[in-house]
This record gives C-alpha cells, sequence and structure tokens, in this order.
C-alpha cells in the first residue's frame, strides 16, 4: 500500500477520491486550507491532516516528507477562477510551482495531477475525437492557468501523471446549471464521478502511467450532443427543455479518444444509460 497526500483533500472531490483511496488501504495525508472541514476523514485511523495554504510551503512542507504518491487537485475553479487573473494564476500556477519544488526537495514522490480538457478551448467542427496529443488552445483563465501547469509539470524532474479531466457528471437531485456550459447542437461527453474516480485510485498501481497525458472521459455512450443529453436529464427531474438555458456559444466540451487511458486503467464502469438509471433512483429517494 502507498502513502498518498492530497491536496485540495477537503474539498467535494477530495473527499471523494479520499474515501476511495482509504477504502483501498492507502496511508493519507489530507492539505487543504485551515478554514476546511474534515470530519469526514475522522474515521480513518491512518490519515493525517494538513492545514495549510499551498502558497505557504513552511506551513504544509511536513506533509510532503515520506509519501509516494501526491494527487495534486488543489486550485481555483470555474466560475470564480474567472473573477481575478491575478488570484488564479497565484494559487493555480505559483501553487503548483511550488508544491513541485516541495516535493523535490522531498525526494521526488510521484505527483497525479488533476488538469481539464479545458485546455482544448472551443471545438471548431466535428471530426474525429479529441486526442491527448491534439494542440491546446484556451479560451479562458481558469484553462490558460492549466496549460502553464501542464508546462510547469513537463519541465519537473518529478514522476508525473497529467489527468485532462473532462466534465464530471454526478447522479444526485441538483438544480441545472444556469446555463448549461454548452451549445445545443455540441458534442459532449461527461465523465460519471465514480468512473473518475476508479481512474485515479488505478493510477496508484499503474507505473506505465508515468510521464503520461490522459484524457478522463466516459467513452463512446457518453458520446452525444448537448441536447440530447440535456433532455434526458430533463426528463428525469421533471424540468421541460424549453425551461433550462444554454450558452450563447460552445463550451469546453467535446468527443475524446480514450482507448489509451481506458487500457491503461480500466475506468469507464458506468455507460451513460447506467448513469441516468443511478440519476433516476437518486431523484426517486430524495422525493420519498
Amino acid at each position: 500500500m502507498s502513502e498518498i497526500l492530497i491536496t485540495g483533500g477537503a474539498g467535494n472531490f477530495g473527499r471523494t477520491l479520499a474515501t476511495a483511496l482509504a477504502e483501498a488501504g492507502h496511508g493519507l495525508r489530507l492539505l487543504d486550507l485551515p478554514s476546511c472541514d474534515f470530519s469526514f476523514a475522522e474515521q480513518w485511523s491512518d490519515t493525517r491532516i494538513f492545514r495549510g495554504d499551498i502558497l505557504e510551503p513552511a506551513s504544509w512542507r511536513d506533509a510532503v516528507q515520506g509519501v509516494d504518491l501526491v494527487f495534486h487537485l488543489a486550485a481555483i475553479l470555474p466560475p470564480f477562477s474567472e473573477e481575478d487573473r491575478e488570484r488564479t494564476f497565484r494559487v493555480n500556477v505559483e501553487g503548483t510551482k511550488k508544491l513541485l519544488e516541495t516535493c523535490q526537495e522531498a525526494g521526488s514522490p510521484g505527483v497525479i495531477f488533476a488538469s481539464s480538457i479545458s485546455v482544448y478551448g472551443e471545438p471548431k467542427g466535428e471530426g474525429r475525437p479529441l486526442r491527448s496529443d491534439d494542440p491546446v488552445n484556451p479560451i479562458d483563465i481558469y484553462a490558460e492557468s492549466k496549460v502553464a501547469c501542464e508546462e510547469i509539470l513537463a519541465r519537473s524532474a518529478l514522476p508525473w501523471v497529467n489527468l485532462r479531466i473532462s466534465g464530471i457528471a454526478i447522479p444526485e437531485f441538483l438544480d441545472p446549471p444556469e446555463p448549461w456550459p454548452f451549445v445545443p447542437d455540441q458534442r459532449i461527453e461527461l465523465v460519471a464521478l465514480s468512473d473518475l474516480v476508479e481512474a485515479m485510485v488505478a493510477v496508484v498501481g499503474r507505473p506505465e502511467a508515468f510521464g503520461k497525458t490522459l484524457i478522463i472521459a466516459g467513452g463512446p455512450t457518453w458520446q452525444v450532443m448537448g441536447r440530447e443529453y440535456v433532455s434526458r436529464w430533463g426528463e428525469i427531474m421533471e424540468i421541460p427543455l424549453d425551461e433550462m438555458s444554454f450558452q450563447d456559444r460552445p463550451g469546453w466540451l467535446n468527443w475524446y479518444d480514450t482507448a489509451e487511458s481506458q487500457a491503461l486503467l480500466g475506468y469507464q464502469k458506468t455507460t451513460l444509460e447506467a448513469f441516468f438509471e443511478q440519476l433516476q433512483a437518486a431523484v426517486k429517494e430524495a422525493l420519498a
């Protein structure tokens, strides 16, 4: 079993990943801001909590001592990332740089970086699904920060895996986004939260994944048009399509070639149909 540090470990995704890693028997160290709630981790005896700011290594330098792997999730996410470019770059980019430097000093643990498919920018036509070696073209502050982080990661001497993660689909009773982050006729391919966690846990035991940039998305069954996805989602939520709004211009999403990531990590366990069944069950439970 590995000793693993998760930055952003008290965030929504950090908690979900931590739970899966703890259940797999790994030792955990969770790093997040002092104001965060770590009570979810109290049940795990082999977990250490570090309260600190990613920009202040002195507050968390001990967290990287003796770890085998670091999952770097800490970042300012949209829409907050778009409010202040300087702050977003300070946290996302400078924070990543400081983390990697501290990891280098601590003995060079492997780093799994949570990047984003946003780095590809606005879709251009149809064509084939995007591949990991396609050029990046960021169109907003968040994506620009992720491109900068990827460049820093690639230049580092650390073992690394760069995961470009698609939009995450969660089977919960939620309000619809306002607006949906794409246009009706846009190709979209999301990934179920459970499959994303499956992929990240699988990286722990796959040394052959290191040194690679991998796209993490749902797979062929998730490759639909925006209107199709929202219409089906709306049927389950009992919200008519004409009561939901879309962006005026295409967002980041597209279809992706995930053959390499699936072959390495074997994470695509949830088809789109299975996801909608999970969503239907969650809605029934919430309304019971």
